[in-house]
């Protein structure tokens, strides 16, 4: 990893200023967590007030994991978000990619495969971005009030790297997921008890028409019957 190849060179057990080693990270701001791989390290970037952008890797490997604010999303309820598993606009995540100055100073991203893996309770969009001095591979995981959880990452050398890459995007969190998830399970069940009510109202006022049309043809019926002599009848006398 080129940023980080001096934290990399002084070894596991030691602490350098302003570097983590492999295992958990925790952002102090609350934003965003993700656990780096086994022997990598992690440094915290600078970046405007409201989001946070961290460097993990090693010689090798190197990875962006940072916040983004999205306007789409920040009013959405929770369960709104868990639904989103429909593939991100490439527009969009071009966009999101030229944000990343590091890996594309020229603002030159673009999508050339993506899909959405929907394994974990929130989905997570990837793309396999071209336009940076090498292959970029990005995922994107939304949550409510607006936050994304970003990720890119790029080999310098070595072996494909796809499925470390994968794990560390599946890491990304939020210390808020535990609540929003109950949150999006008790709005689903508040939306599914209210469809159910809505449908057996719906039911009930179909069968009402129904309901008068037969009691309208009782009616007619007796009122026929007596009309035609079908009821007690008065004898004239001899």
């Amino acid at each position: 990893m080129r940023a980080l190849k001096f934290a990399a060179i002084v070894g596991a057990g030691m602490t350098i200023a302003g570097v983590a080693f492999a295992g958990p990270w925790n952002d102090p701001a609350g934003r965003v967590n993700f656990t780096a791989p086994s022997g990598w390290v992690t440094e915290a970037q600078r970046s405007p007030a409201n989001q946070t952008t961290v460097l993990t890797g090693n010689a090798n490997n190197e990875c962006y994991v940072f916040t983004s604010r999205n306007a789409g999303t920040a009013s959405a309820p929770a369960n709104r978000v868990h639904a989103l598993t429909d593939p991100m606009p490439a527009a969009d995540w071009q966009a999101l990619a030229n944000v990343n100055v590091q890996m594309f100073p020229h603002h030159n991203a673009s999508v050339t495969s993506q899909s959405v893996d929907t394994s974990g309770f929130w989905p997570l969009q990837i793309a396999q971005l071209s336009g940076a001095e090498r292959p970029v591979i990005a995922a994107i995981s939304h949550r409510p009030g607006g936050l994304d959880l970003v990720g890119m990452c790029w080999t310098y050398d070595g072996p494909d790297a796809t499925a470390t890459y994968q794990a560390l995007f599946h890491s990304m969190g939020n210390p808020g997921d535990a609540a929003w998830q109950a949150a999006a399970s008790q709005q689903d069940a508040a939306q599914s008890a209210a469809q159910q009510a809505a449908n057996a109202q719906a039911a009930q006022q179909a069968q009402q028409p129904q309901q008068q049309t037969q009691a309208q043809r009782e009616a007619a019926r007796g009122r026929n019957g007596h009309a035609r002599g079908e009821g007690p009848s008065l004898r004239s006398p001899d």
